[in-house]
């Protein structure tokens, strides 16, 4: 593929590919230069079932055990421990070695890329050198690395195609917070949250860190030299394994903030897409505390198989309601006081969100596997975020890649993904620099098969939801970014 510079992608053919499911999944595509030509198809669902059975056999998300024994429901199917997980995603799935990976890529290509659009892809990338896909995927399709699919029998999607993730359209009506062009906010710092210090009892829920201390070092120390570059250190501040809650996470936001970049935990409980959470150090608190928040506490199960009364010392995660309601459902006052406010706020007050959000972290993108799209990702779309770069699947650790993989201990896979995201986002073209990283790993992958530091189920993982601003922006409320564009040094500007 022949890059080009960001001037010259405006005369690249974009292709609308829509995904929804029901009953079997139906794709449809729409090429911006043939509007009048749409085109759609029905997949296979026996095909596309084995495609993505396949796929989920090379995650490292827990796979169910034989159900035989059960009667039936699934509350009585168990599931594969993580440790066997990670066990079989990094010693024998198939994105450990490239004669596994190819086939299941192509599985997944005859399952869920018709051949009349790879056609067409191939046809138009060889007039433009780059196609753009802007794909809005259903919950089936939500884990598809499309990246790794292939064309032709020589060429995968990466090779002529820049593929970007569309939020569903109802987004964008009356949307709360239209975020900035990134010129205007480019100069303010950014914001880093790095695998922060859990509350004790998160550790049993599974919450470890995500960091160890040489893979915490490489991470620090690459996002120090980043921030270095050009005498910019003062541009970023990092809030590495320390305890940071809600309210802290909120006074960090209310400073003009360029981007916020997240390393740590994500969960999500099934078929419930407002409780997509990120983990601070956020407790329930004791009784008669201003502790607020509209997430399920994380809670231990008695031998009964119910929930465990609160206490005071279980955690809080900080989920995408809370970041889309606010305290809107809260009537304490002093929860309002904790905020600055002496009545209740929605969330984009309390977290208002930079113009870029990263989060490296286990399924950041998991709106797309709901039937109603919504998680994390729309709601920090809905308060500000023009860009989100998150995670389809469940990352490894770099510990889980030294013990199980047989990686060197001197190797960080997943610390190298999120330094190219941390990089990427800093520049005027974070899609197009991640897009080079990544093709960057798949020739290495392509190289040296055995070498599995660069296997796709990291780099691969990543997806770009993009929420440009649609409408002028005198027609609803002003920008956040633009305001703070007028801002330096804590001294308002002359308009």
């Amino acid at each position: 593929m022949t890059d080009h510079p960001e001037a010259d992608r405006s005369s690249w053919p974009v292709v609308l590919l829509r995904a929804a499911d029901a009953g079997p999944t139906y794709l449809s595509w729409t090429w911006l230069d043939a509007p009048a030509k749409p085109s759609a198809v029905k997949l296979d669902p026996a095909q596309t079932s084995a495609a993505l059975d396949l796929l989920g056999r090379a995650l490292l998300a827990p796979r169910p055990l034989d159900a035989s024994g059960s009667n039936g429901s699934s509350d009585d199917v168990e599931y594969e421990s993580r440790e066997a997980a990670a066990h079989r995603a990094l010693a024998t799935g198939s994105f450990t070695n490239l004669a596994e990976e190819r086939l299941l890529s192509a599985r997944l290509t005859e399952a869920v890329l018709p051949e009349t659009l790879r056609a067409e892809i191939v046809d138009r990338a060889g007039s433009h050198g780059t196609v753009h896909m802007r794909i809005t995927p259903s919950p089936t399709l939500a884990r598809v690395p499309w990246e790794l699919l292939f064309v032709d029998a020589g060429r995968r999607l990466l090779d002529v195609a820049v593929i970007t993730f569309d939020p569903p359209s109802t987004v964008h009506a009356e949307r709360t917070v239209l975020p900035p062009q990134w010129a205007e906010v480019s100069h303010f710092p950014a914001l880093h949250v790095l695998d922060p210090s859990l509350p004790v009892r998160a550790v049993e829920h599974g919450l470890g860190r995500t960091l160890g201390g040489l893979a915490k070092n490489a991470l620090i120390k690459g996002i120090s030299a980043e921030a270095n570059v050009g005498n910019n250190s003062s541009h970023t501040r990092l809030n590495t394994s320390q305890i940071i809650s809600r309210l802290d996470l909120s006074h960090q936001l209310h400073v003009p903030r360029s981007r916020l970049f997240y390393f740590g935990h994500v969960s999500s409980a099934a078929d419930e897409p407002g409780s997509a959470s990120i983990h601070l150090h956020d407790t329930v608190g004791a009784a008669g505390s201003a502790s607020w928040g509209m997430a399920e506490p994380l809670r231990p199960q008695t031998k009964r198989g119910t929930l465990a009364a609160a206490r005071p010392d279980d955690h809080l995660p900080l989920s995408a309601l809370d970041l889309l309601l606010g305290t809107q459902q809260c009537t304490d006052e002093r929860v309002w006081a904790l905020h600055g406010s002496d009545g209740p706020q929605a969330g984009h007050e309390i977290w208002p969100m930079p113009s870029r959000v990263a989060l490296i972290a286990c399924e950041g993108g998991v709106d797309f596997r709901s039937a109603e799209t919504f998680g994390l990702v729309v709601a920090m779309v809905d308060s500000g975020a023009s860009l989100v770069t998150t995670t389809r699947w469940t990352l490894p650790t770099d510990h889980a890649f030294h013990s199980l993989a047989g990686v060197r201990r001197s190797v960080f896979p997943t610390v190298e993904l999120a330094l190219a995201v941390d990089r990427a986002h800093s520049r005027d073209d974070p899609i197009g620099l991640v897009h080079q990283w990544q093709r960057e790993q798949l020739t290495k992958w392509e190289s040296s098969p055995a070498a599995v530091e660069h296997s796709p189920i990291v780099w691969a993982a990543l997806t770009h939801t993009v929420a440009e601003a649609r409408v002028p922006r005198g027609a609803q409320i002003r920008s956040r970014g633009a305001e703070r564009s007028r801002v330096h040094g804590g001294e308002q500007l002359p308009r």
